[in-house]
Order: structure tokens, then sequence, then C-alpha cells
């Protein structure tokens, strides 16, 4: 508010400065003064409050909470043990990364990328590169329960809000297919 309305006094003081005096020569002369202080002005506002544009608005807003699959004890463990969000996103971009298959059976790995885009999507995303990094850990920790022995998914379940779930769907993709 005091900087539209420092803006607003600066874009008027020419034309005030300018009616108010009588005599052209000298109305002259506080114009091109009333011209050189309203741009001294708008560059002082500028320069003293903080700008407004595309990324102060962005971080000024919260960010959006998300459905974690995860126990709120989880995330600091997690990110003791996961590696760097950046190479975590290159494994899970050829993860779920289409690829041309033959036609047949669905295979391990499509059903992985299958779940992981599921999960994407109740988080309204379809690209990794939109997600936080606690985000991407926890795809991580869900693509690595998938494909994890009975015994480690058994250890991971427990960083998950419904570890019974993730076990369930794990059996499911573990199971093998028949015909």
């Amino acid at each position: 508010m005091k900087r539209r309305l420092l803006l607003v006094m600066a874009a008027l003081s020419p034309g005030v400065v300018t009616i108010t005096l009588q005599e052209f020569a000298v109305s002259l002369a506080f114009m091109v003064l009333g011209v050189f202080g309203a741009i001294s002005l708008a560059a002082a506002t500028i320069a003293v409050f903080p700008q407004v544009g595309p990324n102060s608005l962005s971080q000024g807003l919260a960010k959006r909470p998300y459905p974690s699959l995860l126990v709120s004890s989880a995330l600091n463990s997690l990110k003791d043990m996961s590696p760097e969000p950046v190479a975590i996103r290159a494994a899970l971009h050829t993860v779920m990364a289409p690829t041309l298959k033959t036609p047949g059976f669905v295979t391990e790995d499509e059903q992985i990328a299958m779940v992981l885009s599921q999960i994407l999507a109740r988080w309204d995303s379809v690209e990794l590169s939109h997600l936080s990094d606690d985000q991407i850990r926890e795809i991580w920790l869900v693509e690595r329960l998938m494909r994890a022995s009975p015994a480690e998914a058994g250890a991971l379940s427990r960083y998950f809000a419904a570890p019974n779930a993730m076990l369930a769907m794990r059996d499911v993709l573990a199971a093998p297919v028949t015909a």
C-alpha cells in the first residue's frame, strides 16, 4: 500500500508542479525538477521495498502439503539413508520412462512404474521434476520396497503410515504370474 501511494505521488508530481506555478519558464524548470524528483522517488521506493515478482510471490506461498506415505518420524532417517535427490530423480526417470515393449505380459519394471505413476497422480504431479526432495525420497523408498526381498521389505515397511498396504502391494507385484 505504501509503495503504491509513493508511486502515485511520484507520477503526479510533475503535473502538480506545472499547474501550481503560473510562469511558463519557472514552470518548465520546476517540471524538470519534478520529473527528476519523481524518478528519484520511484527509484528509492523500488530500492527500499521488496520487489514484487513471480519469484517473491511463489516464495511467499507455502508449498501445498501432499498426502505423505510415511510416518512423520521416518523423514529424517530417510534423509540419512537415501542417496542425493538428484541421483534419485535420474534413477527414477529411467524406471518410469516409457519403453518400447513387445506384446505380452507386463514386466516387473512396468508394474513398478505404474505404482509410482499412481502415487504421482495422487500428488497432482506428472513430472518428477515438480516434486520436492522429500517426495522424491518417498518415491525412492516405495520403489526400493517393491524390489526388496520379503525380509528387507518388512524392515522398510516400518517407515510407511500403512505398512500392511505397502507389503500387500509388494506381494502382488512379486507373485508369479499364472496364465
